[in-house]
C-alpha cells in the first residue's frame, strides 16, 4: 500500500480561485475594491467623526474654544474651572512637553512673556513656570541666535538638562563675556548650572481645518517644555529649527547665591 507522504485533507485546502475569462477578473477586481473600500470609508468616518469641529453652541457658550495660534481645542471642566487669559484675551499656558495645557487663574508660578505662532507672525503668549530647584532660585529668559553654542549635560537622576558650558566663539560665549563685563546683563546668558525649563522650536501645528484638508499644517514657534522629559527629546526638541526661523529663547532656572 503506497503513502503519500504529509498528505492533508482535501477539506483543509483553500487556493484562491484563477479566472481565465476577462468577465471573471472583473468580478474578482471589483469584489477586491469593495472590500478594500469598505473598511477605509469606515475608518475616514471614524476619523472625521472624532476630529469633527466643536459644536458652534459650545463655542458661543464659552464650554469649548480653540486657540488659534496653537491650534488646539479646549474644554472648561466641569468643576467650573476659569482658566487665565492676559489682557488680549489670550490664554496663558505651562508647556509640557510640546502640548500647551491652559492654567487656572490661581496657578502659582512666574508669567513669561514668550513670542510664539507662525514663523512670520509671532506673537507674545504668556508661559508659567514654577520653581523647582531649591529656594532662592529665579527664572531667566535668555534669547540667542542659532546655533546657540549652548553645551547641556542630563542629569539622569533629576531628569533634566542642565547647562554644562559654552562653544568658544558662539553667541552664547560672546553674551556671557559681555554679562562678565555688566552684571545688570547676567541675567540675559546662561550660565554654569542653569535647568533647562522650558525651549521655544518650530514644529508643525495642525489647525482643526489643517484636519480636514482645508488649510495645511504650518510651521509654528513653539514653547517645549522640558520638565521631566527624556533627554532624547529634550536633545531633539533643541535641534528642530533653522536660523532664517529666527532666535531661540531657553527659560532656564537658576539657583540665587546667597549675598551672606
Amino acid at each position: 500500500m503506497s503513502v503519500v507522504p504529509h498528505a492533508v485533507p482535501l477539506e483543509l485546502l483553500s487556493v484562491a480561485p484563477i479566472c481565465f475569462t476577462q468577465e471573471c477578473q472583473a468580478n474578482a477586481d471589483r469584489t477586491f475594491l469593495i472590500a478594500l473600500a469598505v473598511p477605509l470609508a469606515a475608518a475616514a468616518a471614524a476619523a472625521a467623526y472624532l476630529l469633527r469641529p466643536p459644536p458652534q453652541e459650545l463655542k458661543e457658550s464659552g464650554q469649548v474654544f480653540e486657540d488659534e495660534t496653537t491650534g488646539f481645542v479646549f474644554q472648561v471642566p466641569e468643576d467650573g474651572t476659569v482658566p487665565e487669559r492676559d489682557k488680549n484675551g489670550n490664554l496663558a499656558f505651562r508647556a509640557i512637553s510640546y502640548t500647551p495645557w491652559p492654567v487656572p487663574t490661581d496657578y502659582e508660578g512666574d508669567r513669561l512673556r514668550i513670542d510664539v505662532g507662525p514663523i512670520a507672525a509671532r506673537e507674545a503668549r504668556t508661559f508659567v513656570f514654577n520653581r523647582l530647584l531649591p529656594q532662592p532660585s529665579e527664572l531667566v529668559v535668555v534669547t540667542l541666535p542659532r546655533p546657540m553654542g549652548v553645551v547641556f549635560e542630563y542629569d539622569e537622576r533629576k531628569k533634566c538638562a542642565v547647562v554644562a558650558g559654552v562653544v568658544e566663539g558662539s553667541p552664547a560665549e560672546q553674551r556671557r563675556k559681555v554679562a562678565g563685563l555688566n552684571r545688570s546683563l547676567a541675567k540675559e546668558s546662561v550660565q554654569d548650572g542653569d535647568v533647562l525649563r522650558g525651549v521655544t522650536c518650530t514644529n508643525f501645528v495642525y489647525p482643526t481645518r489643517a484636519l480636514f484638508g482645508a488649510v495645511a499644517p504650518e510651521r509654528h514657534v513653539v514653547v517645549y517644555g522640558a520638565d521631566k522629559q527624556k533627554w532624547a527629546n529634550v536633545r531633539s526638541a533643541l535641534r528642530k529649527g533653522e536660523p532664517k526661523d529666527g532666535p531661540v529663547t531657553l527659560v532656564l532656572e537658576r539657583r540665587v547665591l546667597s549675598s551672606s
